[in-house]
Formats: structure tokens, C-alpha cells, sequence
């Protein structure tokens, strides 16, 4: 599994796997299946799943699998509650023996299908992911989180064009749009496919040259390859184009730093502030900036205000420890240097 797919796992995906188990609970408790009339044995064991006990219930069914290691309700049943406890390696194991037997209109086998495309997802089995959840997005075209998981997969497989259908469906775009190249593109950087990304967007702006965010997703891209000078273009035809956009503003005063201009940073550092005055991130650029142009006051001033927001903000210790230490305050300097080491050292561990 690749670093970049296995940061992925820590953060959406188990909010959709949660949310597809809360529909199949929901589904089995509203409709019992026929699988429940078959065996009592196996009809406790669902009701064991449906009220959270899974490893009694998972107990209950290994007895039974071990008299009939192809019943097809009881491998339906031991999928489903691996699947709840995410051990995904059992549960495709035993979905896929049940999905041979299931009957292929029953609700089991379509919660059997998508349950095994999230599995294999989760597992970095990407490929076998997008056979199964292809199948589930005809039986739900409307379902976002499969929508979701479906295009993340196929820009992690390489397929950028299935990747914007997927989120042009889950965004009721149309799949040619310049729209749906900028949400393609947004979907890639997240997922740190930048040259990818960077298709994406030139075609957008191909089709639209308007449209908003296309230039500011660009201009990260050069400032994040060095080329300041082309970023802070691009950065300055977003604001052009979109100049309530509070984030340009912002990335426009950062890249100024990097080109030590510190003087020219500073108003679109403030016009980031004044349109989104509940952000961090331009407070303490500028505070940064501040420091750098020998006025203390006002960047321990600024400094305070953002760590009033974002408390475990490593950078705005550390600056706040420099200015600090240049005001001849020494004890305080040490107390936020050892805090922003805290907190770095806890941000490597994470």
C-alpha cells in the first residue's frame, strides 16, 4: 500500500464505511431477510449483529460455518460483522463465498457487493475495489459516499477521466464541464497527483477562463514547485477574477515572503484577514512579517490573537518564541519554544 493511499484510510473512508453499516443495520432491523426463516440459529446471530454485539455474533456463526463451510446466509452474516469490526481480509473472504450463492436481486447480495468494494478499498486492493463498487454506482447512482470512494479510486489507478465522472455525478455536474476538471483537480491535489491535477485545471480554464479557484489551485502549484514569480501571477489573476476569495489573498502575502518582500505582503496578508477574520493562517504570516521588519509589539500582537484560534499551532509558538526572545524576554521565549517542540514532536508521532 502506498503512503499516499494509507494517509487516505485515516480520514473519509471510515466515515463511509460507518455510514454503510448504519444503512445495512437499519435495512436488516426495518426488512428481515429470508435468511433469517431458514435457521434460528442463524436469525439470533443477525439479531446479535443488529444490536452491536458482533463477536458473540461472529462466535455464533464460526460454529455454524464449521458445520457448513458454504452456507451461504451464515458467510453473508461472518462478512458482514468482520466488516463491522474491520478486519476486511475475513470479510472478503467470506462475502465472496456468499456472493456466489445469493440470489442476485436480494438486498444480501447488492449489501454483499458493496460491502466487498469497500473492503478491497480499504485493503489498497484498488483495482478489485472499482469492479465491485462500478456495480453498486448503477444500482445507486445517486449515492455520494460510493460516488466518493469510486473516484478516489480511479485517480489512485490512474484514470482521470473516470475519476471525473465519478465526481461529476456526485456533484450533479455535467462530466465535460469546466466544473467538473476543477473539482477533478481539487479530488488530485488532495490525493498529491499534482501533474495530474494540472491537466485537469488547464482544461478547465480552457473551457471557462473565468471560472473561479482554476488560477488559484495553479498558482499553489508553481509556489509549491519554487516558481514563486509564476504563482504570485497566477495568485494575482485570481484575485482579479474572484476578489471576495479571502484564501488568495492570503497565499498571495506567503509567497511574497518567499520572495522577502515583506512590505508587499502585508495588505493582501490584511485583506485575508478582513474577509475571513476567523483563519489563522494569514495572522500569523503576518506576524511573521511583522518580526521580520523589527516591529515586536505588533507581531506578539498578532501572533496572540491567532493562537487564540488555534492554540496547537506550531509555527505561531515558535514565531511568538522568537519575538520573544528578541524583546528580552527570555523566560517566556524558553516557555513557547518547549511548547511548539511538544507540539512538533506530537505532529511527527501523528
Amino acid at each position: 500500500m502506498t503512503i499516499k493511499f494509507a494517509c487516505l484510510l485515516s480520514s473519509f473512508c471510515l466515515c463511509v464505511a460507518l455510514s454503510v453499516l448504519t444503512v445495512i443495520g437499519q435495512t436488516e432491523r426495518r426488512s428481515p431477510s429470508k435468511l433469517e426463516s431458514q435457521s434460528p440459529l442463524v436469525a439470533q446471530a443477525q439479531t446479535l449483529l443488529s444490536a452491536g454485539k458482533i463477536d458473540a455474533a461472529i462466535e455464533a456463526l464460526t460454529a455454524l460455518a464449521r458445520l457448513n463451510a458454504n452456507d451461504a446466509q451464515v458467510n453473508y452474516l461472518l462478512g458482514t460483522g468482520y466488516y463491522q469490526k474491520a478486519d476486511f481480509a475475513r470479510a472478503v473472504e467470506h462475502l465472496s463465498l456468499a456472493l456466489k450463492q445469493l440470489p442476485q436481486e436480494s438486498k444480501s447480495y447488492r449489501q454483499s457487493m458493496q460491502m466487498l468494494g469497500l473492503a478491497h478499498y480499504f485493503q489498497g486492493h484498488l483495482k478489485d475495489a472499482v469492479l465491485y463498487l462500478e456495480q453498486v454506482t448503477i444500482w445507486e447512482p445517486e449515492g455520494v459516499e460510493i460516488a466518493y470512494v469510486l473516484g478516489i479510486a480511479y485517480i489512485q489507478t490512474h484514470n482521470p477521466d473516470k475519476a471525473r465522472e465519478s465526481f461529476a455525478r456526485m456533484f450533479n455536474l455535467p462530466v465535460g464541464s469546466a466544473s467538473a476538471h476543477l473539482i477533478n483537480a481539487q479530488m488530485m491535489i488532495r490525493q498529491q497527483f499534482e501533474e495530474f491535477a494540472e491537466k485537469e485545471l488547464q482544461k478547465a480554464l480552457a473551457l471557462d477562463p473565468k471560472l473561479p479557484q482554476a488560477n488559484f489551485l495553479l498558482g499553489e502549484l508553481a509556489i509549491y514547485r519554487a516558481n514563486i514569480d509564476l504563482g504570485v501571477e497566477l495568485l494575482q489573476k485570481e484575485i482579479a477574477l474572484n476578489p471576495a476569495f479571502g484564501m488568495a489573498y492570503y497565499r498571495l502575502g506567503e509567497a511574497y515572503t518567499r520572495q522577502l518582500k515583506w512590505d508587499e505582503s502585508i495588505a493582501p496578508l490584511q485583506k485575508s484577514i478582513w474577509l475571513n477574520p476567523y483563519f489563522s493562517g494569514p495572522y500569523i504570516v503576518l506576524g511573521k512579517v511583522h518580526l521580520k521588519k523589527g516591529d515586536l509589539a505588533s507581531a506578539e500582537s498578532i501572533l496572540r490573537r491567532a493562537l487564540r484560534m488555534d492554540a496547537n499551532n506550531f509555527s505561531g509558538h515558535h514565531l511568538l518564541a522568537q519575538v520573544l526572545q528578541q524583546a528580552k524576554r527570555p523566560e517566556e521565549a524558553k516557555k513557547e519554544f518547549e511548547l511548539a517542540e511538544q507540539l512538533r514532536t506530537s505532529s511527527d508521532k501523528q
